[in-house]
């Protein structure tokens, strides 16, 4: 009994998956590929740094982004410190902002993050995914 709680308390748990993303000048594409057995899209939060100087933060609301759930667009040109990525104002607010984007899904999703970069500097954005096994 005791195994059978503790399985349906992993199946119904939050994970997450990072993902880091060089975002030159261009801008970029990525997918982001999460477990088959995912079945629930939480939400997502965002860091930056410059690829030259991973320790030092860069100015976030230099960079765009679109977070695209099969064909559904759930964030459309949006600042990345919007999505909790910070400034480097040397202002903090403490733990970023988990920001939450519920969506259903299959198991065989296509989940994709478009960034555009004004900053004139290739910069890396890093990005963790939320989401639950079961709903």
């Amino acid at each position: 009994m005791a195994n059978g709680i503790n399985m349906i308390s992993y199946r119904q748990g939050i994970r997450n998956k990072g993902f880091q993303i060089t975002v030159p000048t261009t801008g970029a594409t990525q997918t982001l590929s999460l477990s088959g057995l995912a079945k629930a899209f939480e939400g997502i939060i965002l860091s930056a740094t410059t690829t030259a100087a991973p320790a030092v933060l860069i100015n976030a609301t230099q960079l765009l982004v679109t977070l695209t759930i099969n064909n559904d667009v759930v964030v459309d040109s949006v600042t990345a410190n919007t999505l909790g990525a910070t400034i480097n104002t040397g202002i903090t607010s403490g733990f970023p902002a988990f920001i939450p984007f519920p969506r259903a899904l299959t198991g065989q999703d296509t989940i994709i993050l478009r960034v555009t970069n004004s900053s004139g500097v290739s910069q890396l954005l890093n990005a963790t995914v939320y989401y639950k096994n079961e709903i």
